[in-house]
This record gives C-alpha cells, sequence and structure tokens, in this order.
C-alpha cells in the first residue's frame, strides 16, 4: 500500500483548515488521503447546528457521509487521491483503530472542533487521539498552526 494519511472530520470549520495542512503533506509524500468521518452515537442526544438531532445510527452514519464526501471533494479539487470512510462509534476509538487496520502513515487533525455542551459530553478527541493511535499525529490548531505528536 502507498502512503496514506487520515484527515478525520466532523464538518467543522477546524476540521477543513485540518485538512488544508493534510492536503499539503499529502502533496509531498504522494499520499492518498483517506477522509474518515465518524457517526458519533452520541450525537442521537445533542442537537445539531441549525437543527434536530439525529434520531437513529443511520442519521448520524448519513451525516457523517456527507462530512467525508464533502473533504474527498476538497481534496479532489486540490488534485489529490482521496477516498471517503465512514464509521460509527467514539470516534477517537474509530480514528485511532482504523489508523492501525490500514497501517497508516499519520493522522492529521484539528485540535479544535464540535464545542459547547458536545464536547463536554464528548470529550477531547483529538487529545484521545494523540494518546492511543498507533501512527504519528499532526495536530492542526484553529489559527493554522501545526504541533505534532
Amino acid at each position: 500500500m502507498g502512503n496514506t494519511i487520515i484527515i478525520p472530520t466532523d464538518g467543522s470549520e477546524y476540521a477543513e483548515n485540518a485538512a488544508e495542512v493534510g492536503f499539503d503533506i499529502a502533496g509531498k509524500m504522494d499520499a492518498t488521503i483517506h477522509a474518515l468521518a465518524v457517526g458519533d452515537l452520541n450525537l442521537t442526544q445533542i442537537s445539531s447546528v441549525g437543527g434536530p438531532p439525529p434520531k437513529t445510527k443511520d442519521d448520524v452514519t448519513e451525516l457523517a457521509a456527507g462530512w467525508a464526501t464533502d473533504l474527498v471533494e476538497l481534496a479532489e479539487d486540490a488534485a489529490l487521491e482521496a477516498e471517503a470512510v465512514v464509521r460509527v462509534g467514539k470516534p477517537a476509538d474509530e480514528i485511532a483503530t482504523y489508523a492501525g487496520e490500514i497501517d497508516a502513515d499519520m493522522v492529521v487533525i484539528g485540535t479544535a472542533g464540535r464545542s459547547g455542551l458536545e464536547r463536554r459530553l464528548i470529550g477531547s478527541v483529538t487529545n484521545e487521539v494523540v494518546q492511543t493511535a498507533p501512527v504519528p499525529v499532526v495536530t492542526v490548531r484553529p489559527d493554522g498552526s501545526v504541533d505534532a505528536a
């Protein structure tokens, strides 16, 4: 398998900022991007911005699929090879597990994403990924600056 970079997305502007950094790295490494979105079942209990909360596993999966597809389109617009990946479960666990499953070269993830009540309920996904991923993790702050863990 060639070089692979996982870019998790939750559909936020912070995920898009991290994606820009990931796209730059992917271009330099000639890597395929895996746009990973996780349908978080906790979202069945939390209102989404601008609408009612999803009601079922299928609803959160559909929401995640939209995020992954959007990120793939951005990558393809940047002339990069990308594929959408959708998982359901706890986001940090799914990201770390997927990284190990595909023997990814790295994960590029934003340090901010969902906030407010959602963040308090689901915790810091990025922090958990940094602690548990079996591959290097590049974190991108909201201002676009980069850290590596």
